[in-house]
């Protein structure tokens, strides 16, 4: 078989049209099983709160005679076949017609090791025919993928929200953005600081009174007015910044 797509991210599940468009039960499936049916540790270890082996929710063996998944010494376990259930939730189940339709063609097949009472790998897929999967419809679902349905209503998961692991990116770049503005305007006062510093050194100090008071006027006025020009270019500079950065967050904010 070929090599099998894992989704990461929402994005990633959106993009394949999984469960879509109703009346196709996939993402209600999805959801139920992501909020009800598994937990995850610290380690990523996808703990079973339901027993595929007892049957509860329409759990049945799927014996992989085609290929359809990677080889596994762990049983698999399918589930979300409506026409032999009556224990999954309304939300799931409400859409359901009981034709031979798109209403009842979506699946998840998980890998389960009974000793441990893990699931292993966690698939979705949909039926090509009344009997055989679509190969190129099936998905390996990650635990990230997994957590992130955890985080969202099914209301807004249904909607096609994104939660954090689609706006980490997004965090990044503020993060970045923020940090470059204050380092440019600690660069700036910095700057602005120094000038006056070394201004402040070049003024004659200890001959000063030797100078008539003309001369010294003259000196000293073309230094403040270098000063004045300087905070003054450094001050536009820094409001030109500020508005460049504020308009690419407003055009980013947009794209999203």
């Amino acid at each position: 078989m070929d090599t099998m797509r894992t989704l990461n991210y929402l994005s990633d599940l959106k993009e394949t049209r999984f469960g879509q468009p109703p009346p196709r039960h996939g993402l209600s499936l999805l959801w139920w099983f992501a909020h009800d049916c598994v937990q995850i540790d610290f380690n990523g270890r996808m703990t079973a709160e339901c027993n595929p082996t007892n049957g509860a929710f329409g759990f049945h063996r799927f014996h992989n005679r085609d290929g359809l998944l990677p080889y596994s010494d762990l049983p698999y376990y399918e589930v979300g076949n409506l026409s032999s259930t009556d224990s999954l939730p309304d939300y799931v189940t409400e859409n359901y017609s009981g034709y031979s339709d798109s209403s009842n063609k979506d699946r998840i097949i998980v890998s389960f090791n009974p000793r441990r009472r893990r699931f292993e790998n966690i698939y979705v897929t949909q039926h090509s025919d009344q009997v055989n999967f679509d190969q190129n419809h099936t998905y390996c679902i990650s635990t990230e993928l997994i957590k992130d349905i955890q985080d969202l209503s099914r209301k807004d998961f249904l909607r096609g929200r994104t939660n954090r692991s689609e706006h980490i990116s997004i965090d990044i770049h503020k993060s970045v953005q923020g940090e470059t503005c204050q380092n440019i305007i600690n660069e700036l006062i910095q700057d602005i600081q120094d000038l006056s510093h070394e201004e402040s050194l070049r003024e004659p100090t200890d001959h000063s009174t030797d100078i008539p008071q003309s001369v010294q006027h003259n000196q000293t006025n073309p230094s403040q007015s270098e000063k004045c020009c300087c905070a003054l270019l450094c001050c536009s500079l820094l409001v030109l910044l500020l508005i460049i950065a504020g308009t690419a967050y407003l055009l980013l904010k947009m794209e999203i």
